[in-house]
């Protein structure tokens, strides 16, 4: 036997002495239960409800709900933090669940309350425009006049004199679009210009919205940039050649996205978005499959009664006129403020979050979502007054506690998803190399340069590639070979072995 087969020999008995290759992600833990009895009556009812009738798991229930009273309610009232800002109550919401889970089946009944209100909004909105278009059409002709030559108006004096009383120029009717799937922010914001104030960006289809052009590479930052912005409730400004100088004051947006867990992973593990700052605003939700445990069965008529009257309320709230400016679509939310007891809790839930985050304590690995934990809080929890009484003025106790419960939660699911490595760039590259090795690269041991010069885009340098390459040798799926192994032609001084199982 030559001195080459007995190398292989010697490697191929280490190989049989190895443990077989090792998962990159650690096992699935069981989710914490969502808490469905911190919700108010009206909303655990329709959850519970959602549940029954299309048998979806009640945290996918439970966020359409959410999101539904969140649109409801965003225009009326902001909330006043206890260090004195005044923010929003906009919640962005994230479902992750495989296909199947009934995610649009979910939506599209609870959605149904805005499809309707829509349709209201473009009854009145097709009247309203042609008296508009009339009224305009009216203004601009003795505008013309004014200005023209004429004894009546002879001189500048008279001229302005007459442009102050004809008044302003008429304002056409709104937009009357709620909700939009899949828009890029610049389109979002030119609806924002002519359309409601209050909007909400859904998608049962989320992925179309992660993996389309307001996201690619080159304008996700700015995206995502602009939508921490108006979820803190800051002033759009947009500067753009064509369409000059736009500034948008009073507009408010949530947002429910549905996805499947491949394109979420991808998006929450995306280091560029989490160094800007967006996966800290968004709540996320990943239940387990119901798949298996959904037999045919007749829709109960309480369950009925219970999203009926969940479709008054919201449709009752949607009805009423919002809070504006002079503009029509600039909001001026009244200010809800925390009574002593409730900013008391607030506080004492912002320390114990604060514990949390320190180096080694639990919440440290999500820090950035756990530092706006009680905000989110606040958010959900004046959601859900507003709910039972929109003219609430100031927040309650319970309302708070109710909002910390839930809040809590998602903090529970943003652990369990790190833990798992769903927000690790590092691990996500390392499962697109094995992949890209198993199914592009034919040869049996593969080398650095082989690698960041013809695998994956995302690893096209020397210590990226390295990088990747001792996860996946940590993990079993690389072996490290010897000095002086040929790879695509070429002998390398560092090479490894891939394991396929």
């Amino acid at each position: 036997m030559g001195i080459t087969s007995i190398k292989e020999a010697v490697m191929d008995a280490e190989l049989l002495k190895k443990e077989p290759p090792q998962p990159l992600r650690k096992q699935r833990k069981r989710p914490e239960e969502f808490p469905i009895d911190s919700l108010p009556s009206l909303l655990k009812d329709a959850v519970l409800g959602l549940h029954e009738v299309i048998q979806a798991p009640i945290p996918i229930c439970a966020q359409s709900v959410l999101a539904i009273a969140n649109l409801a309610v965003q225009g009326h009232a902001d909330i006043m933090l206890p260090i004195g800002q005044v923010r929003p109550i906009s919640c962005f919401f994230l479902t992750i669940a495989e296909s199947g889970e009934r995610k649009s089946s979910c939506d599209n009944r609870v959605l149904k309350v805005i499809e309707d209100h829509e349709i209201k909004l473009k009854k009145k909105y097709d009247l309203d425009r042609e008296d508009s278009q009339n009224e305009l059409a009216a203004w601009e002709k003795q505008r013309q006049y004014i200005l023209g030559n004429n004894q009546k108006h002879p001189d500048k004096n008279s001229k302005k004199l007459a442009l102050d009383a004809l008044g302003k120029k008429p304002e056409m009717p709104l937009t009357p679009l709620l909700i939009c799937p899949d828009p890029t922010f610049e389109g979002l914001c030119k609806l924002m210009q002519t359309g409601q104030p209050s909007l909400g960006l859904f998608s049962s289809e989320g992925g179309q919205f992660i993996s389309g052009y307001g996201m690619n590479e080159e304008n996700k930052i700015r995206t995502a940039a602009a939508l921490s912005d108006v979820w803190d409730g800051k002033t759009i400004k947009r500067v753009r050649a064509k369409d000059g100088t736009t500034i948008l004051k009073g507009r408010r947006l949530c947002m429910h996205l549905m996805v499947q867990p491949q394109i979420a992973s991808g998006f929450l593990s995306d280091r560029a978005l989490k160094d800007q700052g967006i996966l800290s605003r968004i709540l996320i939700s990943s239940p387990l499959s119901s798949l298996g445990i959904r037999f045919q069965h007749v829709e109960k008529p309480e369950n009925k009664k219970v999203l009926d009257a969940f479709k008054v309320v919201i449709e009752t709230i949607l009805a009423m006129p919002l809070p504006t400016l002079d503009f029509p679509n600039e909001l001026a939310p009244r200010v809800i403020t925390l009574n002593e007891d409730t900013a008391s809790l607030c506080n004492e839930f912002s320390d114990h979050v604060e514990r949390g985050i320190a180096e080694g304590k639990k919440l440290h690995p999500i820090r950035g979502l756990a530092n706006k934990l009680p905000e989110h809080a606040l958010r959900i929890g004046t959601t859900f007054a507003l709910i039972e009484n929109i003219h609430t003025q100031d927040l309650e106790y319970r309302y708070l506690k109710m909002g910390i419960d839930v809040a809590s939660y998602y903090g529970d699911e943003a652990l369990r998803l790190s833990d798992e490595g769903r927000f690790d760039h590092d691990l996500q590259l390392a499962e697109r190399l094995l992949d890209w090795l198993y199914e592009s690269w034919k040869e049996e041991n593969i080398s650095l340069p082989d690698i960041y010069q013809r695998s994956l885009n995302a690893i096209g340098d020397k210590k990226t590639a390295s990088k990747i390459v001792s996860i996946l040798e940590d993990h079993g799926w690389l072996q490290r070979n010897g000095e002086g192994i040929q790879v695509g032609g070429y002998v390398r001084r560092d090479s490894w072995r891939i394991i396929r199982e």
